[in-house]
């Protein structure tokens, strides 16, 4: 399945701060706006050099635009997830899920098989506005993992495709 605009948030669980820490996209999100972006794997070099970092720097400016949430989604296990928010400075700003099996990647159609190279299938990486707990917007790399259109600059700038306005 491809999730599309308008389309529900998908009732998978995904895993926080440890195993038992399961939440849904809708317990993160609730009925707010927010943007998840969804990244191939933790430390990886584009997703830990260029994708978080870019949400990152532009966390304040997002909030000022009306972001409440921000959530940063690999298939990775929690431990690691939580190790790379610390590593970063995501922790506190970020929520940094794991899709431990795939499940949330597959329902929003965002999942591509890299087994050969990181041993499993993986999230294609994507940006996505969340608001009232549906897809507002969604942007997903053409290569799966390139980074030209999902970075936070695109979420924030309004000559290329406003992702805040609904």
């Amino acid at each position: 399945m491809v999730i599309t605009v308008g389309s529900s948030l998908p009732k998978t669980e995904l895993f926080e701060t440890s195993p038992d820490d399961k939440k849904t996209l809708a317990d993160v999100f609730g009925m707010k706006t927010g943007i998840l972006f969804g990244v191939p794997g933790a430390f990886t070099p584009t997703c830990d050099q260029t994708h978080l970092p870019s949400y990152l720097k532009d966390y304040e400016q997002l909030k000022a635009k009306g972001v409440e949430v921000i959530a940063c989604m690999a298939v990775n296990d929690s431990f690691v997830m939580q190790a790379w928010g610390k590593a970063t400075g995501a922790e506190g700003k970020i929520h940094m899920l794991a899709d431990i099996k795939a499940d949330t990647a597959k329902a929003l159609g965002v999942d591509f098989d890299v087994t050969p190279v990181l041993g499993n299938v993986r999230c294609k990486r994507f940006a996505a506005v969340i608001r009232d707990g549906k897809i507002a917007a969604i942007e997903v790399e053409p290569d799966n993992v390139g980074a030209s259109c999902t970075l936070a600059k695109i979420s924030t700038n309004t000559s290329e495709r406003d992702l805040l306005r609904g």
